[in-house]
Parts: structure tokens; C-alpha cells; sequence
């Protein structure tokens, strides 16, 4: 059975990078907004280490992205 922080995870993981990628006007949801909810899952009381180990990688990839799209709108000159 799947915990809360279980279903969390997989749904940020499912939706994170395309709500990133957004269309032409830009993210649908900010990197703020996906780092927020990682860091309250951390903050949670009963994280288990595969848990634990899910939103470290996460967040790797939430840093990845966030600056593969800064670089781009660097690039861009917005």
C-alpha cells in the first residue's frame, strides 16, 4: 500500500518536468513551487530512506532543469 509521501513523490516525479518545460509562455508552475513541496516532504515526520533517497533525486533533477532553463533564457537574451 502506498503511503500519502509515496503517492506525492510519484506525482511530482510524473509532473514536474513538463509542468517546467511549460509552452511557449513559460513554466506552468515555477522551480520554486516544485522545491517547496520536496523540501515539505522532507520536512515530513516519517520519511522512509527509499523516500528520502526519491526526493534527493528529485531535487537533483529540479536543479538540473531550473538551470538548463535560466541557461536558455540567458541564451535567448530574455
Amino acid at each position: 500500500m502506498l503511503t500519502l509521501i509515496d503517492q506525492d513523490i510519484a506525482h511530482i516525479a510524473r509532473v514536474m518536468k513538463p509542468s517546467l518545460c511549460g509552452d511557449l509562455g513559460g513554466p506552468i508552475l515555477p522551480a520554486e513551487y516544485w522545491r517547496k513541496r520536496l523540501y515539505r516532504l522532507l520536512d515530513a515526520n516519517h520519511v522512509t530512506k527509499k523516500q528520502l533517497c526519491s526526493i534527493d533525486d528529485l531535487l537533483l533533477q529540479l536543479d538540473e532543469l531550473d538551470a538548463a532553463i535560466t541557461h536558455s533564457k540567458s541564451t535567448a537574451g530574455i
